[in-house]
């Protein structure tokens, strides 16, 4: 079973993207373990025990800068799919991000994002 983390400032946002994760999920028969934080702090503490095979993290500036670099420094193997509202892919590709893309999100963007993902990890997926 894969874990799957959402990290975003907004509950609701956090909720809605959980659901288009789960809903691609369940059409390709995946059933991952989904859990959502809004607060960073809390997200880095809790991941020490249960790193996550990927994240979602849709921060808006710095805020989601800072956390993907330190996302990818303490769990390298862990995948990204970063949304932001700055322009930063140069960042994302220096990090090895496996998909970055600017606001706003969208089911398809995501539904991009975890494809890169299961295709850089050469995961069967259907």
């Amino acid at each position: 079973m894969y874990r799957i983390g959402v990290l975003t400032d907004k509950k609701k946002n956090g909720e809605t993207y959980a659901k288009m994760i789960s809903d691609y999920c369940i059409t390709q028969k995946l059933f991952p373990l989904l859990e959502t934080y809004q607060d960073q702090e809390i997200f880095f503490k809790e991941i020490q025990s249960n790193v996550p095979d990927i994240v979602l993290l849709v921060l808006p500036g710095v805020d989601g800068l800072n956390a993907a670099e330190h996302l990818r420094s303490l769990f390298p193997g862990c995948g990204i799919i970063w949304c932001s509202d700055l322009d930063f892919s140069l960042h994302a590709f220096r990090l090895r991000i496996e998909y970055f893309f600017l606001e706003p999100v969208n089911e398809l963007k995501i539904q991009e994002g975890l494809k890169a993902w299961f295709r850089s990890e050469k995961r069967s997926f259907k």
